[in-house]
């Protein structure tokens, strides 16, 4: 009888064995069946400012040369090397004394002009009242009135030559065309300086109120706003109603790592694309009452005063790249993981993306557990309250 008991043994074995593969069997097939608790944002259009940030540097409004006008001794310089100066502002005397013999040689040429038209307009009316009574010949009459009309002329000229001789030593004062920063003078004084040349260069004024700031887009960049600007997806200065306000706007940041107080804007766009960097020109204007913005001073600028319209945003990390290109995985209408190519554009301030295409509004788009999703797995999503979607573009 025993090995009969041992047989009867082995077998019950087998069985629960058996038994307990289903039992697991079944197990996990029911475990598959559930569906996985992801997070989730639910998109929706709305309106993101547009922010842009760029290397710069600043550059005065006005560069002017101050230039002799004429030519002479230069017997002064009545301002500081350096300071600041108004238009109208005299910077520099150079000496009067030949200029002003030249004028008092022309008034004397002048009134000997003058003299002789007078003499010539009596003859005139002499002769032109004994042509009437036929006492004298149509050729008297004719030669008086040439030598009337030379007269008239030689006065002119006389008081050209004199506005030429006053204006000659009007330039022996130089004035300051424009306000702004002054720089050394290229001329000492008691130097013979020339009105042509080199020689007649005497310093610089540099106006720094307001003040302008170069900087460069790419030519990507700039194809953008306009491709954006074409379908409609953009506006400047979203509720602006009048054309005054209607402008880019821009802010800088100092090396400081400070915001530069005072707004400006983007007052020009170069209309050609530099050939060897690819790069668009861009020029932005900044009051600057206090001079804070030097000249030739690095600064980041950020342009601003740009609306994107109705932009669908979701956050970087719901991005993912395939051999397609970037896809992001959403719920689909009966709960599975679907996975959807889109087309990324701007990236926002708080590490989003706006899609330009591959979503439409209300799409769940899943932000969690990516890396264990697959096409056509049940799940189950929990919306986040936050939405990736408030905050400002930067480029």
């Amino acid at each position: 009888m025993q090995p009969i008991y041992k047989l009867m043994i082995v077998v019950a074995g087998v069985l629960a064995l058996t038994a307990c593969k289903k039992s697991n069997d079944n197990a996990g097939q029911g475990g598959g069946q559930q569906a996985m608790p992801v997070a989730a944002i639910k998109v929706t259009p709305q309106d993101i400012p547009l922010s842009f940030e760029f290397p710069g540097r600043a550059q005065g409004s006005k560069e002017v040369e101050i230039r002799a006008r004429v030519g002479g001794i230069l017997l002064k310089r009545n301002y500081t090397e350096g300071s600041r100066v108004n238009a109208g502002d005299v910077l520099f005397e150079i000496d009067p004394a030949q200029y002003k013999v030249a004028l008092d040689k022309a008034k004397a040429q002048l009134a000997q002009a003058k003299a002789q038209l007078l003499s010539t307009q009596q003859d005139w009316d002499r002769i032109s009242k004994l042509f009437k009574q036929r006492v004298v010949s149509e050729k008297s009459k004719d030669d008086a009135q040439a030598s009337l009309d030379s007269a008239k002329a030689a006065v002119q000229m006389a008081q050209a030559q004199v506005d030429e001789a006053q204006l000659n030593l009007d330039y022996t004062t130089v004035t300051a065309p424009v306000g702004g920063l002054t720089s050394l003078e290229t001329q000492s004084e008691g130097s013979l300086i020339s009105a042509t040349g080199s020689d007649s260069l005497l310093t610089h004024i540099t106006q720094t109120d307001p003040i302008y700031v170069i900087f460069s887009a790419s030519e990507g960049e700039i194809s953008s706003l306009i491709n954006m600007g074409e379908k409609g997806l953009i506006k400047a200065d979203s509720g602006c109603t009048t054309n005054s306000c209607r402008k880019i706007t821009a802010k800088l940041k100092l090396g400081s790592g400070d915001t530069y107080k005072e707004i400006g804007y983007v007052n020009f766009i170069n209309p050609t694309i530099d050939e060897n960097t690819g790069t668009v020109k861009l020029r932005a204007v900044f009051p600057n009452p206090d001079g804070k913005i030097k000249p030739g001073q690095f600064v980041r600028l950020v342009m601003e005063g740009i609306t994107r319209l109705n932009a669908l945003v979701v956050p970087q990390e719901a991005i993912m790249q395939g051999s397609t290109g970037s896809f992001v995985y959403k719920v689909n209408d009966k709960g599975l993981v679907e996975p959807v190519n889109v087309i990324t554009g701007l990236s926002t301030e708080d590490e989003g993306w706006i899609i330009d295409s591959g979503l439409k509004d209300g799409d769940i788009v899943i932000t969690s557990n990516l890396m264990k999703l697959r096409t056509g797995m049940p799940v189950s999503a929990q919306i986040s309250a936050e939405q990736a979607t408030t905050a400002g573009v930067t480029e």
